[in-house]
C-alpha cells in the first residue's frame, strides 16, 4: 500500500526457472516410456479447472486472512522492487495483524546509473540468448528515464498490484509447466494460488467501479491509516477518477491467466531443447 507522496527529499512509506536436471514425475505413456506433451495437456487443464475451482471452494472456508497474507507478500514485494530498480532503496514489512506497507527512500542518482549500468553488462554478457538480452537492455534504458520523471512515482504506486498480478500469473505457469515435480498436486496448488490472487484483483477492481459501498469501505481500510494505491494513483498522482483506475487494472487482472499459460508453455518448450 503507497500513501501519497510526500515532499522531495523526504523518505515515505508505501503501503524457476526449474534448472536442468531436477527430479519429476512422469507419467509413462501406453507403449511405456515417458510422456508426450499431448499426453500431458488434458492433465494440465484438469489440474488448472481442478485449482480454480478450489479456490473459489475454498473462499467459503479459509479465513480472510489467507488471502491477504498470500496476496501481502508479493504486493509489498511489488513496491519494492519497482523502487529499488527506480535507485530508491526500498524494503517490504508485513505485520501479523494484518497491517502491510513499504518502505521508499529517497532517490539516489548514483544509484539509478549504477542499476542502469549493472543492467546493461548484464545484457551484454547474455548477447547470444535474445530473450534475455533484449529485457535487460530494455531495463538499462527505461530506468534511468523513469526514474527521473514522474512516472517513477506512478509505477511505484502500481508496483504492489502488478506484483499480485505477476506472481498469479507465475503461479499459472507452474500448473502449465509442472513446476518443479510435474505433479497433479504442484499444478493443482500453482492454479489456486494464481486463481485467488486473480479473482481477489478482479473483485477489488469490479467493486470499486460499480459500488459506491466499496469504494467507501476501501477508502477508510488502508493499513494504519495511509492512503490505498488506488487513491493514490486516482487523486495524488494522475488526477483521475478512481473509477478509471480500476478500470484499467481490471483489464490487466484479466490477463494474468492468458499470460501464465503462455510463460508455462514457453517453459516447457524451453526444456525440450
Amino acid at each position: 500500500m503507497v500513501p501519497p507522496p510526500l515532499l522531495p527529499h523526504r523518505p515515505r512509506v508505501v503501503g524457476v526457472h526449474r534448472t536442468a536436471g531436477t527430479l519429476r514425475e512422469v507419467e509413462p505413456a501406453a507403449a511405456g516410456g515417458e510422456a508426450s506433451v499431448g499426453e500431458e495437456a488434458p492433465v494440465r487443464w484438469r489440474c488448472l479447472a481442478a485449482g480454480i475451482f478450489a479456490a473459489w471452494a475454498l473462499g467459503f472456508v479459509l479465513p480472510g486472512t489467507f488471502a491477504w497474507f498470500l496476496a501481502a507478500i508479493p504486493h509489498e514485494m511489488g513496491h519494492a522492487t519497482v523502487g529499488c530498480l527506480l535507485g530508491r532503496p526500498s524494503a517490504p514489512a508485513i505485520s501479523l495483524a494484518g497491517h502491510a506497507w513499504t518502505g521508499i527512500g529517497e532517490r539516489r542518482d548514483w544509484l539509478v546509473w549504477v542499476i542502469a549500468i549493472v543492467f546493461a553488462a548484464a545484457a551484454y554478457v547474455q548477447r547470444e540468448r535474445l530473450h534475455l538480452c533484449i529485457p535487460l537492455a530494455l531495463v538499462a534504458i527505461v530506468a534511468p528515464i523513469v526514474a527521473f520523471g514522474r512516472a517513477g512515482e506512478i509505477l511505484i504506486a502500481a508496483g504492489g498490484h502488478v506484483g499480485e498480478l505477476v506472481f498469479a500469473a507465475y503461479c499459472y505457469g507452474i500448473c502449465w509447466s509442472g513446476g518443479r515435480t510435474g505433479t497433479p498436486a504442484e499444478r493443482g496448488a500453482g492454479a489456486m494460488a494464481g486463481a485467488l490472487l486473480q479473482h481477489g484483483n478482479i473483485s477489488l477492481c469490479w467493486g470499486l467501479m460499480r459500488d459506491a459501498a466499496a469504494r467507501h469501505h476501501y477508502a477508510s481500510s488502508g493499513s494504519l491509516g495511509m492512503k490505498n494505491d488506488y487513491l493514490v494513483l486516482a487523486e495524488d498522482l494522475c488526477h483521475c477518477g478512481l473509477g478509471k483506475v480500476a478500470g484499467i487494472m481490471l483489464a490487466a487482472s484479466v490477463m494474468a491467466l492468458p499470460l501464465g499459460l503462455w510463460w508455462g508453455v514457453r517453459q516447457e518448450r524451453h526444456r525440450e531443447v
